[in-house]
């Protein structure tokens, strides 16, 4: 059986959220969508990550950010708030869990994690496999947000926890800071022989 897993398709990261994707230039959420509603009907296990932040909270008349996001060192190095627990950016864009009635990605298949990697997302699988699934996973694939940042981070992950299980992310769903960083991470991935694939969604 094949895992796709959706990587932070939050509304923070695309199109007029607070860490919008700049490359590629046109929307990839609703063909991001679709994938998923093609992965459904062929009867492929879904999961996805979402980023989970804490909203920061000043010491008592103090800039200086006591906990919370900005207090971490992802938030010192990047300070924009984003994915903020209970938000609307850190909702899963609309369209991806559901499609109507039907369940794309169930509730124990969602994996919040508070920093670019995670290590719950193998557990998840593992345990999805374990729980649900008749036939084991013999291939990965990952698509989603940024490319650079979170998607390569836990494609990482997956190699190291799935030596000997193919790995594959979907370039053109995937959205990255500017070019030269998605070309770059895509690099590095196919390094650790992760497969680059596109995807027609049409």
């Amino acid at each position: 059986m094949k895992a796709v897993v959706f990587i932070d398709v939050q509304k923070d990261f695309v199109k007029g959220g607070a860490l919008a994707y700049g490359y590629p230039y046109d929307d990839i959420v609703p063909n991001i969508v679709k994938f998923a509603r093609k992965c459904r009907a062929e009867g492929c296990a879904l999961f996805a990550t979402a980023d989970t932040h804490e909203k920061t909270v000043f010491a008592e008349g103090s800039d200086v950010p006591a906990e919370g996001y900005l207090a971490t060192l992802e938030g010192k190095r990047l300070p924009v708030e984003h994915c903020i627990k209970g938000t609307e950016g850190h909702k899963i864009v609309d369209g991806l869990l559901r499609d109507g009635d039907t369940t794309l990605i169930p509730r124990g298949h969602i994996v919040q994690k508070n920093t670019f990697g995670s290590r719950n997302l193998t557990g998840a699988i593992t345990f999805a496999i374990m729980r649900d699934m008749e036939e084991p996973i013999d291939k990965i694939v990952l698509c989603g947000f940024c490319t650079s940042i979170c998607v390569v981070s836990n494609a990482l992950y997956l190699r190291a926890q799935f030596p000997d299980t193919p790995i594959e992310v979907v370039e053109n769903l995937c959205g990255d800071i500017d070019e030269a960083s998605h070309k770059a991470a895509l690099a590095v991935m196919r390094n650790c022989q992760i497969d680059v694939v596109t995807e027609s969604v049409e």
